[in-house]
């Protein structure tokens, strides 16, 4: 199913619910994402992000983020390949908004993006990181007092392009007649529950 496809059914999701539940006061629990969706992921995407919730106010809760995927094979040569693995992590913090029948999240986090890559025939993999910085906002439909479905979009900015064959200019020559930059800022979707307790 496409990614707007997979939006879509989860919006008719929120409407349909609406009228399943209220939101109710906040407890202790936690919330847990899968990753749908990075927009300048090539194909499947992996991870998602952790939540720890408290009832405290004005006192942010803590969550974490990363998602993972593998980027396009770049042809050096007619035998030799650049592959490489993007890996974005960030810490965050964040605040749940009361608002009746929905529940809202706003967030931010700082982390970084890791670029691991190889060449066809040579065994390390050097690695280039950049710092990060997220926004993110979840809109939840809570069911009973202690389960809560939420649809999340992140915000993911990365401060500069990576080139990840510059680390092997040296030993490939050829890794200089291909484009190996590519900037990571994109938008990642997740879906998810919030359990409280």
């Amino acid at each position: 199913m496409k990614l707007k496809n997979k939006i879509k059914f989860l919006v008719a999701l929120l409407i349909i619910g609406f009228g399943a539940g209220t939101a109710q006061a906040q407890f202790f629990g936690f919330s847990v994402d899968t990753a749908v969706d990075y927009t300048v992921a090539p194909d499947k995407v992996t991870g998602g992000a952790v939540g720890i919730i408290h009832p405290i106010g004005f006192v942010p809760n803590f969550g974490y983020t990363q998602v993972k995927f593998k980027e396009e094979s770049v042809d050096v040569s007619a035998s030799v390949q650049l592959n490489s693995d993007v890996t974005i992590t960030s810490y965050n913090i964040f605040f749940n908004i009361p608002f009746p029948v929905v529940a809202v999240s706003l967030g931010a986090g700082i982390g970084e993006v890791k670029v691991e890559s190889s060449l066809t025939g040579y065994g390390n993999k050097p690695s280039v990181s950049k710092p990060v910085v997220e926004g993110f906002t979840r809109v939840g439909l809570p069911f009973w007092n202690f389960i809560e479905f939420h649809l999340g979009i992140h915000a993911i900015k990365v401060a500069s392009k990576i080139d990840s064959g510059n680390s092997w200019s040296t030993i490939e020559p050829g890794v200089d007649s291909v484009d190996t930059e590519k900037d990571y800022t994109g938008t990642l979707t997740t879906v998810g529950l919030q359990f409280a307790f």
